[in-house]
């Protein structure tokens, strides 16, 4: 008994030790950390025997902050394709129970459609192509995805896919149909994009939502400026079938006239806490004579809605700016979903990641100059940020997807909404191909990391998997201020 407790106090020791004084230097350094409290450890447990990275390592110690540590990339599939792969997206698509993951890819201005590839977990740490195993009849195709949205449009309790599809970005912009695909009996999917408005509209982005109270899901089209002047629309799910209708009328003018401008990123989220989701929709910079920055529409419970006005505080650059993404979650604890709202100046250079805090009535304010200090920059764009709990804490921290062939960026929450930069923890490589999925079940986010994008369509295509080797320290130190971040 006696060697397990020195074993439990010496890890314990020397981890805390090490975290205190190893020197963290560059431009992801970790400065101004405080130190808190031990948790209390019982030391009469019989079978208790610490190994770093263990998984008993992660139950006894679980109050406590982790970084877990990952593999190198481990190369598990590559494919040559004549296109760009796009992107990525972790679900499970076959309803075995295990993270599949979804490929979709592109050719820039070109406007030739691709089959979707499906990867297929084998339960065993890795993926496989597993296409043909998933799809009854034709395979899906798409042009320019913008966006792939991850609901359940059936009402069958499986996941099913919305791609929101711009089509050839280029002179006239004629669009292309966005793309359904719904879940089937055996764990299949199915094409089922005759169900949708068919109509080659230019659509930027799209979120989902029961806005009418009748238990199924709807979604909201964001549709910009293109060829055919489709407006962003409001499409109605016909009890829960997954069969859309466009219903317009449910937007306030003049948000359903192009002429008064577009918006670039959308959200459902309920910003006032009366159990219904309204609408937050991100500016795309036009500045049209006329026509609003950023919205909030507050759905009157049967999915109409209506400006908040002065909800959404100034773009961090200037009225150019393009908003390109919006996550909501409870940044500072109160009960009310908060804002992280990406944009890039109009030139579609720098980044910027603004923090907005709900003043719990659905207006929000600016507090990004306390919680995650950025500099104005002229560095590569962000195309969508993932919040997830990457130290074990139970608070929401954020990885930041570049594009460009830029690493990805990672902020660490301090459990009370203020973030600081982290090094590259995952061990991936440049881009925005990834996702996060348990992989294992063992119950640590690995990731997918594919790559490259290759716009001549002569590279691989290379995936990897990156997999988490548990936490190897759990670091009893939270931030508590910060230094001013400059990437």
């Amino acid at each position: 008994m006696k060697y397990r407790i020195l074993n439990i106090i010496t890890v314990v020791i020397g981890l805390s030790l090490i975290a205190l004084f190893s020197p963290t230097k560059g431009k992801g350094a970790i400065s101004d950390i405080d130190i808190i409290d031990l948790p209390d450890i019982d030391l009469n447990k019989q079978n208790l025997v610490i190994t770093p990275g263990s998984s008993v390592q992660s139950g006894i110690l679980s109050s406590w902050s982790c970084l877990p540590h990952y593999s190198s990339p481990n190369l598990f599939l590559q494919l040559d394709p004549p296109s760009d792969l796009w992107g990525v997206r972790s679900a499970d698509f076959n309803n075995d129970g295990w993270p599949d993951a979804i490929l979709w890819r592109g050719s820039f201005q070109s406007g030739i459609n691709f089959k979707l590839d499906v990867l297929l977990n084998n339960q065993n740490g890795s993926l496989k192509l597993g296409t043909s195993e998933v799809f009854s009849g034709t395979v899906p195709s798409v042009v320019e995805g913008r966006e792939l949205v991850l609901d359940d449009f059936n009402g069958d309790g499986r996941t099913d896919l919305f791609f929101a599809d711009q089509g050839r970005d280029s002179p006239p912009h004629p669009g292309y149909q966005n793309t359904l695909v719904l879940s089937m009996p055996g764990g299949m999917m199915v094409d089922a994009t005759s169900n949708l408005p068919q109509q080659n509209d230019m659509t930027h982005s799209a979120t989902t939502a029961d806005i009418d109270g009748d238990n199924d899901i709807d979604i909201y089209v964001g549709n910009i400026w293109g060829q055919n002047m489709y407006p962003p629309q409001i499409w109605l799910n016909s009890n829960n079938s997954g069969v859309f209708s466009a219903a317009p009328g449910r937007l306030p003018f003049p948000l359903e006239d192009l002429d008064y401008g577009a918006y670039t990123t959308s959200e459902f989220v309920d910003v006032n806490n009366d159990g219904i989701s309204d609408l937050i929709l991100g500016d795309a910079g036009d500045d049209l004579s006329g026509g609003r920055d950023s919205v909030v529409l507050l759905n009157d419970g049967t999915g109409y809605f209506s400006f908040l006005n002065n909800a959404i505080p100034p773009k961090p650059f200037a009225e150019t700016d393009i908003a390109l993404d919006i996550d909501a979650d409870d940044i500072n604890g109160d009960g009310y979903q908060d804002l992280f709202m990406v944009f890039t100046k109009g030139s579609y250079v720098g980044r910027y990641i603004q923090i907005l805090i709900n003043n719990k009535d659905g207006t929000f304010s600016d507090e990004t100059s306390t919680r995650l200090p950025q500099s104005n920059n002229n560095n590569p764009w962000i195309s969508f940020v993932n919040l997830l709990d990457l130290d074990k804490d139970g608070h929401h921290d954020i990885v930041a997807a570049p594009v460009g062939g830029s690493e990805p960026l990672y902020y660490l929450n301090n459990g009370n909404g203020f973030f600081r930069p982290l090094p590259n923890v995952f061990n991936i490589g440049i881009d925005n191909l990834f996702t996060f999925l348990d992989i294992d079940q063992d119950g640590f986010l690995d990731v997918l990391w594919s790559y490259p994008r290759c716009s001549d369509g002569t590279c691989p295509e290379v995936h990897f998997i990156v997999r988490t080797l548990g936490c190897p320290a759990f670091l009893p130190l939270v931030g508590r201020t910060f230094s001013a971040i400059t990437d």
